[in-house]
This record gives structure tokens, C-alpha cells and sequence, in this order.
């Protein structure tokens, strides 16, 4: 749990918070800085006396541990058209920028889920159920039925873990139930703490070049007896506390209770039938 100052000479931060940054305060408030310097101590390891040699190295390594979440690669879901999504490895960067042309001011941007990684929505829901799991996952598959049983078949259980040791996924979510339930978090609109219900989660802003930003939040619930793991992203909606993670509160009420509180109906009736985008919130 190292903390790190919010040095916004580094990289933009936009939220307020106390400081230096911890993993829970970096995880809450969506500290960049924070993860800014945790990607550097990653890359920049000094292996090698040579800069661009050094990033190189680093760069394959966190590439490694990255891909072991399911990312980059098909997950083997009952789709032909599944899309791997890019985690960029030193190869990407000589192939496009040249051998020894690069360093780590060069993919920095990674370090908070931009520049060249893509991602879908169903691996980041499979993040989520990597980080309940403390550490596996099982291939997520559409299901047509439920046997009598209601088990899945042996060739559907199989887990895949990380190449995280799984004793610190347990560091990682306090901070993600502040990011719903804590005190100045990013999601309180996915607070399901009025039902006993604890959600863990975290928000995104996805940046758009070509007009509003698009709101994210992937979370799962209850955080210490997981039953869900959900990603939401809604185009153009700003950030993503505002619209994706009510929705997201919604969808897990729904399948966790069976129904949505009365008091929710109007919530509920905006997700379904309102202009999400920030463009409506002005």
C-alpha cells in the first residue's frame, strides 16, 4: 500500500483528495498520478544500464501479467466474432516507433487505461469477476438452460488465475467499496449499501477526440460473497459516475433482489427510456 504524491507535473488529476495517495485514496478518487508512478516502479526497473533497453524489458513484463487477466487474447466465449482487444507489448512499440525509440515516457498513458490498449466490455466484466474470484477466472459463455442440478458441466469450471500472487487481490477491493459506499467516492450511485448489499467497483471516463466522453463503471456484489460481476459503458455520457454506474446500481439490485425498489422506479425510467448522454445533463 506505497504511497505516492498526486503530482499533477506528471499527469492530470481530476479529483480532489487527500495526499500522499494510498491504493485505497488512489483507487477511490481515480488518482492518475497515483497510478501514473505505480506503472514507472513497474517499467522502469534498471535491468539493464541502457534506458530504451530497460523500458523494454519492463514493458514485456507487465505485459505478461496484464494478458493473465484475459486481456489481449479471446476469452473463448460462443462468439465468432469475438475481438481480443490489444495490451501493446515491446514488439508493438519497435514495430511502430522503432528499435530503442521508445521508453516509458513514451506509453506512460497505459497506466490509466489509454493510449493503445483495447479492451471489451466483457473482458472488463471478467476483470471484475478475476478481482471477486481473488485471483481466477472461469471463460464466461452465453447459457442456453439449467440442468436439474443447476451445476455447469466439469469442461466449463475450469480456472484460469493470474500471474498476481492471490493473497493482494484482497489489498485491492476496500478501495473499490469506497469508490461506491466511501465518503467523496466516484459511484455512489451504484450504492446498494441501502439493501445490506456491499458493491465493489470503478469508475471510468473513456476520453472521445470526436465528442463527449464516454462513461464506464464495471463492478461485483456483494464484495465479500460475490453472486454478480458487471461492466457498463454508455457512449457519450461524461464521467462515469453520472450514468453508467447508476445503471450498473440497477442491473445488480435487480438480479441480486429479484426487483427494484420503488424509489429506484424513476432511476430505472431514465436508464430505460432518457438521454443518457452528458450532452442531456447540460
Amino acid at each position: 500500500n506505497t504511497g505516492f504524491p498526486c503530482n499533477q507535473d506528471l499527469i492530470h488529476c481530476t479529483h480532489r483528495h487527500e495526499y500522499p495517495a494510498n491504493l485505497n485514496i488512489a483507487i477511490k478518487n481515480s488518482c492518475n498520478p497515483y497510478f501514473y508512478q505505480v506503472m514507472r516502479a513497474a517499467v522502469v526497473r534498471h535491468q539493464s544500464p541502457n534506458g530504451f533497453e530497460d523500458a523494454r524489458l519492463g514493458l514485456g513484463q507487465w505485459q505478461k501479467m496484464v494478458k493473465s487477466f484475459g486481456l489481449g487474447e479471446k476469452l473463448g466465449v460462443d462468439m465468432g466474432q469475438e475481438k481480443r482487444g490489444l495490451i501493446p507489448s515491446p514488439e508493438y512499440y519497435d514495430k511502430h516507433l522503432g528499435y530503442h525509440r521508445w521508453n516509458f515516457k513514451t506509453v506512460y498513458s497505459l497506466s490509466i487505461g489509454q493510449g493503445e490498449i483495447g479492451i471489451t466490455g466483457l473482458q472488463t466484466a471478467n476483470v471484475m469477476a478475476t478481482i471477486a474470484n481473488r485471483g481466477w477466472y472461469v471463460a464466461p459463455h452465453f447459457v442456453r438452460s439449467i440442468g436439474k442440478n443447476g451445476q455447469p458441466l466439469p469442461e466449463y469450471r475450469q480456472r484460469h488465475y493470474t500471474a498476481v500472487d492471490t493473497t493482494l487481490f484482497k489489498y485491492v477491493i476496500p478501495g473499490m467499496c469506497e469508490v461506491v459506499d466511501g465518503r467523496g467516492g466516484t459511484a455512489p450511485l451504484a450504492s446498494l449499501r441501502q439493501f445490506g448489499i456491499s458493491v465493489a467497483g470503478k469508475t471510468g471516463t473513456v476520453q472521445n477526440s470526436h465528442g463527449y466522453d464516454h462513461s464506464a463503471f464495471a463492478a461485483f456484489a456483494p464484495a465479500n460473497d460475490p453472486k454478480i460481476a458487471i461492466a457498463v459503458f454508455i457512449e457519450n455520457g461524461g464521467f462515469g459516475g453520472s450514468a453508467a454506474a447508476p445503471a450498473a446500481g440497477l442491473m445488480m439490485e435487480r438480479y441480486l433482489r429479484g426487483k427494484v425498489a420503488g424509489y429506484h422506479h424513476r432511476m430505472e425510467d431514465w436508464i430505460k427510456y432518457g438521454n443518457l448522454t452528458i450532452k442531456a445533463h447540460h
